[in-house]
Formats: structure tokens, sequence, C-alpha cells
């Protein structure tokens, strides 16, 4: 082990082992305009060139100041006693240069794609865990489902439209699936939640379908058109709406035959009107939010109007002669009964 002063243009920064590539910060360029280089770089002899096994934001910072030299420590791979190969001792060393660093989720995944290409999963949290920390200790399951999605995947993850946790809402998808989705996955910045409320109708739907599942989102999301006055919240919301449509087609029929024709009956009244859910039956539920006496006797007179009013009799057959064998019986999202009363 030796140490070289090395022109920070001559060192080799294209490692696979450096696998979280930040650019140097300002902070880091202040500190060695000022302070010098407090910290020697790691580097290995390769074909007479020294290349970085980390320092790497070192290096790139030094080559903005001129005439200055990036100090490296010169290491080298003990050989197979050391019981790792070349790759995985570059990549620990690596880690081992960088705890107590902040690890976030895209860099998780950046060193589990690192690792995993040279050894199994479990190998990869045995010896890299302990340089991880808690982020990987408290998520490796999701970094598991993660890390057995295309690499295509990554960018979504990497840009923060995707969250780590959103893995078990996409896993199990292939390439083909993949490119169907991203367009769309990448228009908005997704929760755990959200996605699964958008992927799992239409999982659903190419099952019930016999479809891969590219095909079924494929047709499912045909129609769909975000444009760009809608808020992220209403492009989810249509997004989830379009799958569950294509996993419920009558029952979503049925949704909006009721909500055009309630609209019609409850217009400026103080009452919102539902289905029962799944349209198990004919009733209606009449809700309204009551605050004190004034709004209550607004609503009384509200009710009387109501009863008076055409369009019951087409709001209470709505589901008459239609096949709802689809619609959920229990449970479901379509529709409560409310606290309300039925009429």
């Amino acid at each position: 082990m030796h140490h070289l002063a090395i022109h920070p243009r001559d060192a080799d920064i294209t490692a696979e082992s450096l696998f979280w590539d930040d650019p140097p910060g300002e902070d880091l360029l202040r500190s060695l305009t000022s302070l010098g280089q407090m910290v020697p770089a790691l580097a290995e002899i390769v074909d007479d060139r020294p290349r970085i096994l980390a320092g790497r934001a070192r290096a790139l910072a030094l080559r903005r100041l001129p005439g200055r030299t990036l100090a490296a420590r010169v290491i080298a791979w003990p050989g197979p006693e050391c019981g790792q190969s070349p790759p995985v001792w570059r990549g620990l060393i690596y880690l081992a240069s960088n705890m107590g660093r902040e690890v976030t989720e895209a860099m998780l995944v950046k060193a589990g794609r690192y690792f995993t290409a040279h050894v199994p999963g479990p190998e990869f949290f045995r010896l890299a865990g302990p340089y991880l920390g808690p982020a990987v200790t408290g998520g490796m399951r999701r970094l598991t489902q993660w890390l057995e999605l295309p690499a295509a995947a990554d960018d979504l993850l990497f840009s923060g439209t995707v969250p780590l946790a959103g893995a078990a809402a996409l896993a199990g998808m292939g390439p083909e699936d993949f490119d169907v989705l991203r367009p769309w996955l990448g228009r908005v910045r997704w929760s755990a939640n959200t996605l699964a409320r958008f992927v799992t109708p239409l999982r659903e739907a190419a099952r019930a379908s016999g479809l891969p599942l590219a095909e079924a989102a494929r047709q499912a999301l045909s129609g769909v058109r975000l444009g760009e006055d809608l808020s992220p919240n209403d492009r989810i919301a249509r997004l989830a709406q379009a799958a569950r449509a294509a996993r419920y087609p009558v029952l979503t029929d049925l949704e909006e035959r009721f909500a055009a024709l309630s609209r019609g009956v409850a217009r400026g009244t103080a009452f919102t009107l539902s289905p029962s859910r799944g349209f198990e039956s004919d009733a209606v539920t009449l809700e309204a939010k009551i605050a004190d006496r004034a709004a209550l006797a607004r609503a009384a007179a509200d009710l009387a109007e109501l009863a008076r009013r055409p369009g019951w009799e087409a709001l209470w057959s709505v589901a008459r002669g239609q096949e709802a064998d689809e619609a959920p019986r229990s449970g479901g999202d379509g529709g409560g009964d409310g606290d309300g009363h039925d009429a």
C-alpha cells in the first residue's frame, strides 16, 4: 500500500463499482479550494493507470481547480483468500468508504443492482447490509422485490415518480409490461397506495380476459387523455378509473349512469345520492351534512322538494336487467350505504 499524487484527469473514474455517481457539490468544491484535500481517494493500478475505487467526486472537483493534484492511496485486491471476487471486493471498498452517508432509496437500488450482478440477493444483504445500515434493514423486502423488476423500472424510482414501496404493486412485471405502463407511470408522482389502485385492477382484468398484462393495459388505457389542465390527483384518478373500468365494465357503466341521473334529481339541494353497494338492490341513499337548526330546516324543505321531482323511477331501476355479476358484493367500491336514510 502506498500513496500517489495523481493529476485528476489521469485518474480513471469509470469503474462500475462507483455506483453512486453523484456529481461533486459546491460545498466540496469550496472545501477543496480553501482547505485542500483532507481525505485521500482510494485507487488500484490497472494497466499502469490509477483507477478510482472511492473518491470520484473529489477527482471531478479537483479537475475544476487548475494546478491541483489528487492524493490517492493505492490498494489491491488481496486475492481469492479474501473470500470475495474482485468486483465484490471493489463494491465493498466503495461502501466502506461511504459509511455514515445518508442512503436514499435510489442509492439502495443502485447498490443492489451492482452487487446482485455478482452474488445472489441474500449474499448481497449479508455483505453490504452492515455498510448500508438502517436504510436496508428497514426495507429489505421492498428492495428484494424491486431488484426482481426489470432495470427499466429504476428510472421511475430515480426520478421520484414511484417509491420503493411501490415494488409490491409492480412485482412480477416483465419488460413488455413496463414498455406499456412506463409512459403513464412517469406522468405523475405515485404513492404505494395510489399505484396499487391503478395496477391491481389491470392485473385482475388481464387474468379475467386471459390476456397478457401488457395487452390488457394497452386496451384499458387506449382512450385515456391526460390534459395539461388536470392536477396530479385528477390524473391519478383518471388512470385509476380507466383501470377499474377495464376490470368492472358493467359496474362502472352503472355508476356513470347513476351519477348522471342523480345530478339531475338532487341539483340545488343539500342532499347527495348514492346507490346500494354494488347495486345489490334498487335502494338509493340520501345523505346531507347538518351543522345547525337552520341547515336542518333547509334539508327538510329540500327533502320535500326531492319527493316531488321526476327521475326517481329511473334511479331505482338503473341496475334492472343488467348482469352485474362482476360487481363486488361485499367490501367493494361500488358506492356505500352511508349514514343517510334509504328512500
